[in-house]
């Protein structure tokens, strides 16, 4: 019925838009602004682009979830199909009751229209009621609804909710639940209520089986998705995991060659306890183990793309060897991956089995049907509110037209994951309008790109009495209205230390992948420096006495790059221009900088110029919470470029390298996986300047403490040089996925004063050591790192430990 009447509201529509446009014309006409003639042409909106699409109406609905489906029709062609197509769009989101549409002249000259849809809202949820649960709370059960208060009501999601509550009870181990739902209207919107009849809970008391000779109960147990109620074990029964564990018992058996096996029956006890007030079930599984069997080998009818040899590789099961179901069907998926990968989607595999009841042995004849390449017919995309199709198809290195691959699809999923944008991005490979034709849906679900932070952190200072504390506050939008660009702000103040940075960037210029971005800053600072001063025997001492000044300072900066996106990496080169002004001020008569970085914009306004060029290859899975995978980069800077107003000049160069393993990948639910994963990092940073130049101490390279040799914190104004060799290892064990991990690190800095150093005259006793738990925090918009760190230092033979432990707040960089 529903269907029914969006059918005929559609029609409706289009029969409304020409009695709609006669009022917008009429309007115009008696503001002189069109001829009799033009308003008897009730089509003249069919082939205008179309400038806008705009909404009244809206109350509770936000913009956002209407603009996002209507932003990818602007721009295009008015037309009767354009239009079905807009109009199926905004009914499928359920939020609307009547949409009526209007054509507007999107210009004077009516080169162009808008379209305007005056609709009416859904009810609200105004209370969501549940009565008859006393064993799960109210706040739970709403939790497993996929509406809450405040929406729109959609009579189909209650009845979804219906089962979602009950679904809950069954994974309780409420086997007797039953749920049904009721709503009313009131003054306030849609009243939703669930009743609940909660029963008896019912536990597995004890699984046992019969009929098992070669295999004990405890061996066969440990395939089970169902377990005996005990003390860290609900015990909880559920009909669709009991199915499943049948088939569990039959692959067990499978992969230890018993290919005939399988469960014949299942009987069930059950045994009030009315004690307890629940139900215990005993659960017995009837097996029927038959005969091992070995593998004997596969043969190949039909393939003409790929040799036996190819394909046959794939199989790992050995000949002679006990014969593994599981082995040999993921050899029979890698060979159907293999033709998928390469674009044959529609190909049909049939592995037909022969057994040998003499031998005990099995062997089987795979019947390829190959059929031609397909072809990309469509690409889809749903679950897009903000964000504008172009920019998630733009991350796509594949289009209508090409042939199929799956090696692009999974490319474009990497990129989109990249951008951040998306918690979830699920493909599915669905039939086309033919054969040979298939449609590529991507169903992403958006997260949010706006980030805000504020908040307190510990700062260096060089004055005692100034308080080391900072606050910090920053927000950044990484894309824009949905249109993929970045901007940003953020300041920090603290006693010693204010500034302000601003910043703009996008992905993407003229339809390629290139990169641009603008950014500035300005700064305060109180600071620190070597100072030249002379003991009572005329030495000069130029290591041991600091001097106080202060830098104002404004930076300004231009880069762009170009991105290549391979199936092995993606590839980034990039460059970028930069130039500062700084003033340090202090009395000349007073102090003698040692830095003649320092000296040089004494108390004056100098300029500095910075030229870098850089390149990566990106193999991780995922740039900003990777489990497998690797990342190299190496960026070269020239600074220096002015010599008339310019002190410095010097090449500076930071190579870095990462690499990921996933140790241990445990499944513990159907959502959660319990990972271990191990993270190697090197770079290796180094300046040579130019001849007859120096590189000012303040220039150097230093160890901060926060990200490199985490924990030094006290160390980046005495220890510096012009090469440095940073390590850092970790385990990674994320706790909730995509939201926060636990990690466990050690770090190895060593810096030297020359590059040759590092390869000639490195030492042990040359490391900053520092190990210690973490925890850190993988939402973008929460980027940070809680770290308690212990240091120590090689002397003498031993390990001189730190006799503290210190507290870190960092934040997670990712290399790009």
């Amino acid at each position: 019925m529903k269907s029914f009447v969006c059918k005929l509201l559609f029609l409706s529509s289009l029969l409304f838009f020409s009695s709609s446009l006669f009022y917008a014309q009429t309007a115009e006409n008696s503001s002189g602004g069109s001829s009799s003639a033009e308003s008897s042409d009730d089509s003249w909106y069919y082939g205008k682009l179309i400038k806008s699409v705009t909404f009244k109406g809206l109350k509770n609905v936000d913009s956002k979830d209407v603009d996002g489906v209507t932003s990818g029709f602007i721009g295009k062609q008015f037309t009767d199909e354009i239009f079905a197509d807009m109009i199926d769009r905004i009914y499928a989101l359920e939020l609307f009751d009547d949409i009526l549409p209007e054509a507007i002249p999107g210009d004077p000259k009516r080169n162009t229209v808008s379209v305007v849809f005056t609709v009416t809202e859904r009810a609200m949820v105004s209370r969501i009621i549940f009565t008859g649960n006393k064993k799960l709370r109210s706040t739970e059960l709403k939790e497993a609804l996929s509406f809450k208060e405040k929406d729109i009501f959609v009579e189909s999601k209650v009845l979804i909710g219906e089962r979602a509550v009950r679904n809950l009870y069954l994974e309780k181990g409420y086997t007797n639940a039953k749920v049904t739902s009721s709503y009313k209207e009131t003054e306030k919107g849609m009243e939703v209520t669930f009743a609940v009849d909660e029963g008896r809970t019912t536990v597995i008391s004890k699984i046992a089986f019969k009929g098992n000779k070669v295999f004990a109960d405890k061996a066969i147990k440990k395939n089970l998705k169902l377990k005996e109620v005990g003390v860290f074990r609900k015990g909880a029964f559920q009909e669709s995991l009991l199915e499943a564990d049948k088939q569990n018992i039959a692959n067990f058996y499978m992969n230890n060659g018993y290919i005939d096996a399988q469960v014949i029956d299942v009987t069930r006890e059950v045994v009030q306890n009315d004690d307890k007030k629940r139900d215990e079930l005993i659960i017995t599984f009837v097996v029927e183990e038959g005969e091992q069997y070995t593998y004997s080998g596969i043969s190949f009818v039909g393939n003409e793309i790929f040799s036996d040899e190819k394909l046959g590789s794939l199989i790992k099961v050995k000949q002679g060897n006990v014969f593994e179901m599981t082995k040999f069907q993921e050899g029979i998926m890698a060979i159907a991956d293999l033709y998928y990968e390469n674009g044959y989607t529609s190909n049909h595999f049939e592995p037909i089995p022969t057994k040998d009841e003499d031998a005990k042995s099995v062997s089987y004849v795979l019947r390829i049907s190959e059929n031609s390449r397909s072809h990309v017919e469509k690409i889809i995309i749903k679950g897009n509110t903000k964000t504008k199709e172009n920019i998630i198809a733009r991350e796509l290195p594949i289009e209508s037209g090409d042939i199929f691959s799956k090696n692009k699809i999974t490319t474009g999923l990497r990129n989109l994951y990249n951008l951040q944008y998306f918690s979830a991005v699920v493909p599915e490979i669905v039939q086309g309008s033919e054969e040979g034709l298939v449609d590529v849906v991507l169903n992403v679900e958006e997260q949010s790109t706006t980030s805000i932070e504020f908040g307190v952190t510990f700062a260096a200072v060089s004055n005692p009495d100034d308080l080391p504390l900072a606050l910090y506050a920053k927000w950044q939008d990484s894309n824009i209205k949905g249109t993929g660009k970045t901007v940003g702000v953020s300041t920090t103040l603290a006693t010693g230390n204010q500034s302000i940075d601003l910043s703009f960037g996008q992905n993407w210029l003229f339809d390629m992948p290139i990169s641009t971005s603008i950014s500035t800053s300005f700064s305060h600072a109180k600071m620190s420096a070597l100072r030249t001063a002379v003991n009572g025997n005329g030495v000069i001492i130029d290591d041991s006495y600091y001097m106080p000044y202060e830098q104002y300072k404004w930076t300004i900066g231009f880069s762009g790059g170009r991105r290549w996106t391979p199936d092995w990496a993606i590839l980034t080169a990039s460059a970028g221009i930069s130039g500062s002004l700084r003033n340090n001020i202090y009395d000349e008569n007073l102090w003698i900088p040692y830095d003649i970085s320092v000296s040089k914009y004494a108390n004056k306004w100098g300029w500095g110029t910075t030229i870098w060029t850089a390149f990566s290859a990106d193999g991780r899975d995922v740039n900003y919470n990777p489990s497998k995978g690797w990342f190299a980069s190496e960026r070269l800077s020239w600074i220096g470029l002015i010599p008339a107003l310019e002190t410095e000049f010097y090449l500076k160069s930071d190579t870095k390298f990462e690499k990921y393993f996933t140790l241990l990948d445990w499944k513990i639910t159907e959502s959660y996986d319990f990972k271990i994963i191990l993270m190697l990092y090197t770079q290796l940073a180094f300046m040579l300047p130019a001849p007859d130049h120096g590189i000012g101490r303040s220039s150097q390279l230093y160890i901060d403490g926060t990200f490199n040799g985490r924990g030094w914190t006290s160390i980046y104004n005495k220890v510096r040089g012009k090469a440095m060799w940073n390590n850092t290892m970790e385990l990674r064990i994320p706790i909730i996925p995509s939201v926060i991990a636990v990690d466990g690190f050690f770090d190895a800095v060593a810096i030297k004063d020359e590059l040759g150093d590092l390869f000639s005259d490195l030492h042990g006793t040359d490391f900053y050591f520092s190990v210690g738990p973490g925890v850190r925090f993988l939402l973008p918009q929460f980027p940070l790192r809680i770290l308690f760190a212990n240091t120590f230092k090689f002397e003498d033979g031993s390990a001189k430990w730190n006799d503290n432990w210190k507290f870190v707040l960092s934040f997670n960089v990712v290399n790009k």
